[in-house]
């Protein structure tokens, strides 16, 4: 009975759906069409008002203007407005370095992809966008949510998007309004601002790529503010699986001091409504490689109002490697922070500080291995609680450290059973592949009151990456292992 149900429910956004076309690239495309395939529609924006719950819009290869979606689709009967094909991502150079002082765009392909300026979300739901290129855009980045639900954004190449001043951003959220949105599979290079501003609650945000990002716009050289790859605020989301690199400060504007991280979030000294606070975040399985910060926290509205905004974010299964200062800065009054079975690999200063008040931290199971790389003699430091006033309830233990150091001392509250000094003997460090080898002392090492996999040995392992476990996927998905 229960898979009759569950057939019929899927059935049930098939009854009435249609498909319709967009050919801007057509001599017979005019929006007074039918909208098939042999007479389509002109433009984008005059599918989304013509269309039902269920229809897909199917846009071919063309230049094509934003669009504002607000109509919607019901639950198993999305309003789908996806290319035609999966965009070409071969005329840019996604290695090219941008130069400030000789600013250049790439340009969208509309030959071979359906090229837009964007979309704005807004008042909708159960939208689904898919396969753009989205380039040049004309305002408020890439995608823009307001008040939006069950959306989802799939498999689409944003760049040098390249808004008016002040609009910057890849895919962005202004309003604690938004909830249930995916962004999966998308590629956002030369992004100028935050490339993914999360807000609201419950967003999934899965095998993303995003590099490059800039605080200027590629086409004129000006600065337009913000460069970071992810900001979350709200609760509930989950970021996973996601490829984050390539933050250089050379590609900022000069003189700008830009503070590059890949993820970031915040509460304000602002007096009620609560617009930024950030709860029951995860973060895991992600790589992260050659940018400023890896992780910035600060909750100022606790140490001025006394509410608690930002709390309980978990970092599991990362990799975090050649950060440009500390990798994590867990600063004043961001409690319950988790950060278990990662690896923090090259950092310039070290792996993590935690600022006064940021106490119930939970730090297990993890790899730090060659930080502190600026420091070519003398004593190298470890990981640090730089406040004591973090150390009330906070656990910091089995973690593998492949140097020794005297600074922070350790004592029973820090590392009782960690191991220092050691090789983790990963399979090709050098390159980025930090899995175990078969023999290395990390396997089976972990805090034995966390059970190990299913496939694993008889404890967890210590590190991102559990021996016997796969992720050649990701390594090949995203071409990290080179």
């Amino acid at each position: 009975m229960r898979a009759l149900i569950l057939c019929l429910i899927l059935l049930s956004g098939t009854f009435n759906a249609a498909e319709f076309y967009v050919n801007g690239g057509d001599p017979k495309a005019k929006d007074a069409n039918p909208g098939t395939k042999e007479m389509p529609w002109l433009t984008i924006q005059n599918g989304v008002e013509a269309a039902k719950p269920g229809d897909t819009i199917v846009v071919m290869p063309g230049s094509y203007s934003r669009t504002a979606v607000k109509k919607s689709g019901k639950a198993g009967e999305l309003l789908t407005i996806k290319g035609f094909s999966a965009p070409s991502k071969a005329h840019v150079d996604q290695n090219k370095v941008f130069d400030p002082l000789k600013p250049e765009a790439f340009s969208g392909n509309p030959q071979l992809n359906a090229v837009s300026q964007g979309f704005d979300i807004t008042n909708a739901a159960f939208v689904r966008i898919e396969n753009f290129e989205i380039t040049a855009v004309t305002k408020r980045g890439g995608v823009f949510f307001e008040k939006a639900d069950s959306i989802q954004v799939v498999n689409n190449f944003l760049h040098d998007l390249n808004p008016p001043a002040g609009q910057a951003g890849g895919i962005i959220s202004y309003s604690n309004e938004n909830k249930n949105i995916l962004i999966k599979d998308n590629t956002l290079f030369r992004c100028p601002g935050t490339s993914i501003c999360i807000t609201g609650q419950n967003w999934l945000v899965e095998g993303n790529e995003v590099s490059h990002g800039t605080n200027c716009n590629t086409q004129t050289g000006g600065n337009v503010g913000g460069e970071d790859a992810i900001r979350f605020f709200g609760t509930g989301h989950i970021i996973r699986c996601n490829y984050l690199h390539d933050f250089l400060d050379a590609e900022q504007f000069p003189g700008s001091k830009p503070h590059l991280d890949a993820f970031q979030t915040f509460s304000t000294w602002r007096a009620p409504p609560y617009l930024s606070f950030a709860s029951d975040i995860l973060v895991e399985g992600n790589y992260c490689d050659n940018i400023g910060q890896m992780f910035m926290c600060e909750d100022k509205h606790e140490s001025k109002f006394g509410k608690n905004m930002v709390h309980h974010i978990t970092f599991k299964n990362n990799v975090f490697r050649r950060a440009g200062a500390y990798a994590f800065q867990i600063r004043s009054n961001s409690d319950n922070f988790t950060f278990v079975n990662n690896v923090v690999a090259e950092s310039y200063y070290g792996p993590i500080t935690f600022g006064e008040s940021s106490h119930h931290a939970t730090v297990l199971n993890n790899i730090f291995y060659n930080n502190r790389r600026e420091q070519t003699k003398g004593e190298r430091s470890g990981t640090v609680f730089s406040e004591p006033t973090s150390l009330p309830g906070s656990v910091w233990d089995y973690n593998l450290h492949n140097y020794d150091f005297k600074y922070p001392p350790k004592s029973t509250v820090y590392d009782l059973h960690g191991l220092f000094g050691v090789d983790p003997k990963f399979v090709d460090a050098e390159k980025g592949d930090y899995r175990l080898q078969k023999g290395s002392p990390a396997i089976d090492a972990g805090d034995p009151s966390i059970p190990p996999p299913s496939f694993g040995g008889k404890r967890i392992d210590i590190g991102a990456f559990e021996y016997g476990s796969s992720y050649d996927e990701l390594f090949v998905k995203f071409n990290i292992i080179k």
